[in-house]
């Protein structure tokens, strides 16, 4: 209703609603069919299009699609997990059983024990390496190994065992811990910011269509909004004063970091209902006058209100559920 074309009388504000209105169409075309609803559900937009990519057959159920849907998850969790750590291990003993084939029994009936064939070990080889994933191509392998030969024939397998289990286990994860912190963690972190930063830019034209968006929905919410704080304020109801979305820095030790933060408050003041206000547990960018300001960065939701004349604030992360208005939410009067 609050897009619908003829509630709005000025040329550019029915233009805008009629935009708006028609991916409120789009969006209720697909929701209100149960098969559609489960395949945006799990596939978003694309497990609609048919053209050249069928993702499922069209006839199966709900139910089929999402058990497809799990499987698949599985599958990729295991090889996300094979591709984290793929640790391996070789131990491989060499056995001389000569006097097993070449002996005859007869010459040794008079020498004690001679009546067992001599069996002994001499040499181990004992190897272990651990694969470290640095970025979705590259990946570091740490190795460790030990080898032991005696040409003799003798040798004290007990002896081998402890020393070739340090050296080629412990070492190298002693060495991959150290190695992990001192390289691996700030060059995935330096290749998270270059990831970060490319996906500003392969997303720059969709978030400034969907900011165009926000702000025109914005616009068309002014005078419901009026008629919203008219209504609240004649019970001493729900205010929204002040609301922000993006990206907080709270940190002292963060104080270079530039905060992204747009303002909310037209929006959220539309969504009170009774002096209530409700959010589900799903990312606030997809809410009415909404976007992300911080693509790929953690993002959250402060409020300040007023409910009964008295203040109220509140800070909510971004898929967290909220209700307000709530007495923790209270802010003293020595504050």
């Amino acid at each position: 209703m609050l897009y619908h074309p003829d509630k709005h009388r000025d040329p550019e504000l029915k233009r805008q609603a009629e935009q708006l209105f028609n991916l409120v169409h789009q969006a209720y075309e697909v929701l209100s069919d149960p098969q559609s609803r489960a395949i945006y559900d799990i596939y978003g937009k694309r497990g609609l299009d048919v053209d050249g990519w069928e993702v499922v057959e069209r006839k199966r159920t709900p139910a089929e699609i999402r058990d497809e849907f799990e499987r698949l998850q599985r599958e990729r969790e295991e090889r996300r997990l094979q591709q984290r750590t793929n640790p391996k291990g070789t131990i491989s003993v060499g056995v001389d059983a000569t006097d097993l084939f070449d002996r005859y029994d007869e010459d040794y009936d008079d020498v004690p024990g001679g009546g067992l064939p001599h069996i002994e070990i001499n040499k181990m080889h004992i190897s272990q390496s651990i694969e470290a994933p640095l970025t979705t191509s590259d990946t570091a392998v740490l190795s460790g190994s030990l080898s032991t030969h005696n040409g003799n024939g003798g040798g004290n397998i007990s002896l081998l065992m402890p020393s070739a289990i340090f050296y080629a286990t412990v070492g190298p994860l002693v060495f991959y811990l150290a190695i992990q912190r001192l390289i691996i963690r700030p060059y995935v972190h330096a290749q998270k910011e270059q990831d970060l930063e490319k996906q500003r830019e392969s997303s720059a034209s969709d978030m400034a269509r969907k900011k165009q968006e926000a702000e025109s929905a914005v616009l068309l919410m002014q005078e419901s909004v009026r008629r919203i704080i008219e209504a609240e304020e004649s019970r001493m109801g729900l205010i929204i004063l002040n609301a922000w979305y993006g990206k907080f820095v709270t940190d002292s030790s963060r104080k270079n970091e530039r905060a992204r933060v747009i303002d909310v408050t037209v929006p959220l003041q539309c969504l009170v209902k009774d002096s209530k206000l409700m959010l589900t547990e799903a990312s606030k960018a997809g809410l009415p006058g909404f976007y992300d300001p911080c693509v790929g960065e953690e993002k959250s939701l402060k409020i300040l209100y007023q409910f009964r004349g008295v203040m109220h604030q509140v800070l909510s992360g971004d898929t967290e559920p909220l209700r307000i208005p709530k007495q923790s939410h209270r802010i003293d009067n020595d504050t």
